[in-house]
């Protein structure tokens, strides 16, 4: 007998949609303050791309934590330093520095508000999947057996989102 071919995504859905969808509206807002702090520091005040760009992050890292801790795996006792705070914010300086090297080069070559800004975004985007597994499987996830829930319609209404 062959197995439905549709059985693994709807599996995955079942298991992961909920944590999936919320971190993704934790990530849009993160981007909203990431990118409008990044605008801000280089367009309007002027400051040197990776200058600007280690600012934006280091700020707006802060928010992301916090939406990630409590929106998405809804944490709410005290957060452990090894288990939870320490990868949270390793996976935050790799971001930063991933981003402040690609935003610095790219400065360089092209300058420009939209360069910077697609450049700090770009180095985001190839870290989301990674950052979503390490903080599903290693620090906040169910990792007892994998299952976030009902599903997406536990939050529906709910409304934040930012990485």
């Amino acid at each position: 007998m062959v197995a439905n071919p549709l059985s693994l995504p709807a599996r995955l859905w079942r298991e992961y949609g909920k944590t999936l969808v919320r971190f993704s509206r934790v990530s849009m807002v993160n981007v909203f303050i990431g990118q409008s702090l990044l605008f801000l520091f280089h367009s309007v005040i002027g400051w040197p791309g990776a200058f600007a760009n280690m600012a934006a992050v280091a700020i707006s890292s802060w928010p992301a934590y916090w939406l990630s801790r409590h929106y998405v795996w809804e944490q709410e006792q005290g957060g452990h330093t090894v288990g939870e705070i320490a990868p949270f914010w390793m996976l935050s300086f790799a971001g930063l520095f991933l981003s402040t090297a690609v935003v610095g080069v790219v400065d360089s070559i092209f300058g420009g508000a939209l360069s910077v800004q697609l450049a700090n975004a770009g180095a985001f985007a190839a870290l989301w999947v990674v950052r979503y597994l390490v903080f599903h499987h290693v620090i906040w996830g169910d990792r007892g057996n994998g299952s976030d829930g009902d599903g997406v319609g536990d939050d529906a209404g709910a409304g934040t989102g930012s990485d």
